[in-house]
Parts: structure tokens; sequence; C-alpha cells
């Protein structure tokens, strides 16, 4: 009898079981799966899938996410996987938002469990892969004082626990409360995505201010005027694509080095167009693009923010199979000057090679600080003069070539001249404080205003400044570290990151390196 009463009770539980791991595999019912096709978006799990190596995900807590459609009373559903696998081999963790249950919103059950992960998470020092798409947490756990319970004691563990890996988000929909996406080193979203702190109903709640979505937080928005994304492509599949290869980059955690990729591109390649690449009239643009790709690995530059301030060009590349991060002024835009996104821009490369132990390289042609009363009133000193304290205090390795205009506090913002790392100058710099006929006008305001001919006065003393900005004296006084040819500049630049790497790796090993980003 006792036997009957207990095979029934199992094989209605496995049945049960079956129904609900149905359910917390990213099935919300059929109909709401094939909306969300029809959206041109993929299911939680059909992106997990394409994330992880075939055969290797570990999920965690997968039944707190399955909130039967229906049976809301029974259970308290989550819009979260949540789990572990593997990328080309390497343990990561994952989050993903499933639309199809509750709209992917999280609720009080998902709290508890993402505190209960996100510990595992930097305990274990994992990389973190975030698939983003939802309402947030659920309006109705939040609208009673179990607030202060949802979003306390997760935020703060969030924030205050010690970041050992990387942060990779894929924004793939609509997105609303996007903390993760703003803590995370490399964001990417698709064109027909938004995510913004609010939506457009709270937003006409609080303000009466009717707005589209896109209009509050679209890819357009965030990729030229806010700057919060890295990338945008053109679908969930691309997206997913691009966080591998970023992923194939990165270190694994804080206390591994990033992989070695031998792309069979020679250390000591030169390039002779490298030569010719500056134009002999100064005030002409030409496209820094051409330095990076000629000196980086083939084919191995990924731009980041490639639309935000655009007059800096910023990414991550290989340098003779070794990951570096690159920054570089574009003369097309404002003159390559900086300013205060130009700054933001910077900063957030800075963060990424110290939270991933990256060296830093640039390319420098800077004209200096934007001077408009627009800038200064927007923080401009603050701005740069936080990029040269934190170069200042990151100890990766810094690398710059200072290909024509080296003006300012603008050169030592985008690290060049530095005395604990390696310098270098193209013949055709100018390094300064300012450019020469500027510099005239300013230096000899009284005389130039009396003058009768004011630019022949101009041009007389502009030329000796022009011969005293060339870069031979700061090589002879040791504030460069040579002069090269051009072409020269993908050998040279390998040889000094051999060198500063073992020099790191040799500090950090005499100090007992384990201290964990954050």
């Amino acid at each position: 009898m006792t036997s009957a009463v207990t095979q029934t009770t199992t094989r209605d539980g496995l049945a049960e079981l079956r129904h609900r791991r149905t359910v917390a595999a990213g099935l919300g019912g059929p109909d709401r799966v094939q909306r969300q096709h029809d959206r041109g978006l993929l299911t939680a799990r059909e992106r997990v899938e394409l994330l992880l190596d075939p055969g290797s995900e570990a999920p965690f807590g997968p039944l707190v996410h399955s909130g039967v459609p229906g049976e809301e009373d029974r259970t308290m559903g989550d819009g979260q996987l949540l789990g572990f696998g593997r990328i080309d081999g390497r343990w990561v963790a994952y989050e993903a938002s499933d639309a199809t249950i509750k709209g992917a919103s999280g609720g009080a059950g998902s709290s508890r469990r993402r505190r209960a992960f996100h510990r595992i998470v930097e305990t274990a020092g994992l990389p973190m892969f975030g698939l983003m798409q939802g309402g947030g947490a659920r309006i109705t756990d939040i609208v009673t004082s179990r607030f202060a319970g949802f979003y306390g004691p997760s935020v703060g563990d969030r924030l205050a626990f010690p970041r050992r890996g990387a942060h990779l988000i894929a924004v793939l929909g609509n997105y609303y409360g996007p903390g993760p996406t703003i803590d995370a080193e490399y964001r990417v979203m698709t064109a027909p995505s938004n995510f913004s702190v609010s939506s457009p109903a709270i937003v006409e709640e609080a303000t009466g201010e009717k707005v589209s979505r896109y209009d509050l937080g679209g890819a357009a928005v965030h990729g030229k005027i806010t700057g919060e994304i890295d990338g945008i492509v053109p679908d969930d599949t691309a997206a997913i694509a691009q966080l591998r290869r970023l992923f194939s980059y990165l270190p694994a955690n804080a206390w591994e080095e990033a992989p070695v990729v031998r792309t069979g591109d020679p250390w000591d390649r030169c390039e002779e167009s490298l030569r010719t690449l500056v134009p002999e009239r100064p005030q002409r643009p030409f496209n820094v693009k051409k330095a990076i790709t000629a000196v980086m690995d083939r084919g191995s530059f990924i731009e980041w923010m490639p639309d935000f301030a655009k007059q800096l060009v910023c990414g991550i590349a290989r340098l003779d199979g070794h990951t570096v991060v690159v920054i570089a002024n574009q003369p097309g835009v404002r003159a390559g000057s900086l300013d205060v996104e130009s700054g933001t821009k910077v900063r957030r490369m800075l963060n990424a090679c110290e939270l991933l132990r990256l060296p830093l390289v640039a390319f420098i042609d800077v004209p200096g600080v934007l001077p408009t009363v627009e800038e200064e009133h927007r923080r401009l000193q603050d701005a740069v003069w936080g990029l040269g304290v934190d170069r200042v205090r990151l100890p990766q390795p810094k690398l710059s070539v200072i290909l024509r205009k080296g003006y300012g506090f603008a050169i030592f913002a985008m690290s060049g001249a530095d005395p604990e790392w390696y310098s270098y100058a193209w013949p055709s710099a100018q390094i300064a404080f300012v450019g020469p006929e500027p510099g005239v006008r300013v230096s000899y305001r009284k005389e130039w205003q009396e003058a009768a001919d004011k630019d022949a006065f101009v041009a007389s003393y502009a030329e000796q400044i022009r011969r005293d900005s060339e870069p031979w004296a700061g090589a002879q006084m040791d504030y460069l570290d040579d002069v090269i040819d051009p072409a020269e500049t993908r050998p040279t630049l390998v040889r000094a990151l051999r060198v500063a790497r073992e020099r790191m790796r040799n500090s950090e090993a005499q100090r007992g390196w384990d201290r964990p980003r954050g």
C-alpha cells in the first residue's frame, strides 16, 4: 500500500518537475515565445545557448525562474536565468532576461537568488555576461515597504563586493532599470533596442512630458549623446558574437593575464606608409585609424564608442598577440582636442586598463583642451585634470607615440611624456604649451597689437617657436625615450611592451600582488 502511494507521488512529482523545468528553460508558453520571435528577438534560452560552449551550462536556481502562467499565487516566478558555463573553454557566469516570464521583471525571489549568485561570481573571480531585456523590478513587489528588502541588500552587495572579473553586457530589446549595464566594462546593444532608468510611462507620470522609448534611450541616443554604449549591432546573434569575440581579448579574472593570440603578423613588420601619414601642413587633418591599424596586429582592432566624442578613437587590439587598450586623437574632428565628453571616453578606457590589467597605447596629436565657455561651464577642468590624475595612478604599462601636436596639459592627459613608462615621438612631432601662432599672439600680445604688419610679426616669432617645439630637445633632456622612424613604430612598441610586461610581472611578484580590482 505504501509502495503504491509512493510510486504515484513520485510519478506525479516527476511530471510536475518536467513541467516546471520546461517553463524554467525559458518557455513561458508558445504564444509568448512566438511574440518574442515576431519582434525579431531570441528567447533567453536561445541566447544562452549561443553564448556558451555546447553542453557546458550549469544553471543556478532554475526553479525560481519557473513562474507558471496562470499560477502566480503558487510561485513567485522570476524572469531571470542565472547560471554558469564555458566560453572557449573558460568558465563564466551569465544572467539572461526572459521576456516570456512576467516580462523579464525581477521579484523578491530574484533579489535573494541574485545576491547569492553574485557572491559566488565575485568570490570565484568569474567574468559576468548579461543578456538584458525587460522591465526591471516588478512594480507589484516594490510599491510597498518590501522595496527596501528588494534593492538595498542586492545593490549594496553588488557595489560593495570586490570586483574580480569583467562584466560584459548586451541590451536586447526594451530594458529599464539598467544598473548592470552602467556597471559593465563593455556594453553592446542591438539597433532596435532601448534602455533607460525610467520608462516613458514613469517620465510622463513624474513630469508630464511625453517621450518615446527610443528618444529616451534608443541606440542613437546612447551611441552619440550619452556614450553609455560601446557598440551597436543589428540583432541578438551579432550582439552575442561580439561579446564572445571581445572576451577572447580579456583575462578571465583579476589574477590572470589576457590570452595571447598569435595572428601570424610579424612582430617586426614595418609600415612605410606611416612616413607620409602626417601632412606637411600642420593644420591639415589625417585619419589616425590608419596609424592604429598599421601598428596593431592586422584585423585585431575593435573600436569602442565610435560615434561618441569622435575626436577621440578608443578601443582594444592585439600587439604581437597581446591585448592592449588604445586611445588616439582624431585630427579630423575638433582637431583632436580634449573636451568633457572625450575626457569621459578616455577615463572609461583607463578604468578598463585598471580592472583588466591591460597596457595602454596612445597615439597623440592633440592641440590642447577645447577652450570654450560652454566646456568650462561643463567642468572642463575637472574632466581634464582628472584624466591626468587617473593616468598617473594607473599602475599598468603606458606606451605613447606623439605623431604631431602635443600641446599643453592635454599631452599628459593623453599619457604622453610619462616619466615612468615609454614615450616616443615621430620627427613630425611638435611639443609645447601651445601652438606657435597662438603662442605668439598670447605671449607678445601688446607688441602684436601694435605691429604694423601683424601677420609678419606672428610669422617671424612663430617660426622660432616651431623649431623649439621639435622633439629633439625633449629627447636630449630625456623627456622622450626616443624619436623614431614612423615606419618602425610597430617593432618599437612591441619591444617596449615586452620589457613593460616583464617589469610588471616581476613587480607584482615582489609585492605579492593579490588585490582584487574594484
